[in-house]
């Protein structure tokens, strides 16, 4: 299981949304919604990422 240091309800909702787009066809909007929400995670993953180094000491 992937472990988030940032996990709210609301970032947990846009990863299920995100899991539900992928692999279906999919209108222009939810094309678009698709982008937004990988855009978002991706950011949040860095976000993650980076409170993990800090707590583990890393410069």
């Amino acid at each position: 299981m992937e472990t988030h240091w940032i996990d709210s309800p609301k970032h947990q909702a846009d990863r299920k949304e995100l899991a539900d787009l992928c692999g279906r066809p999919r209108t222009p909007a939810e094309d678009a919604r698709l982008a937004e929400l990988k855009e978002r995670v991706r950011n949040w993953a860095q976000l993650n990422q980076a409170a993990e180094e800090f707590v583990n000491g890393a410069p």
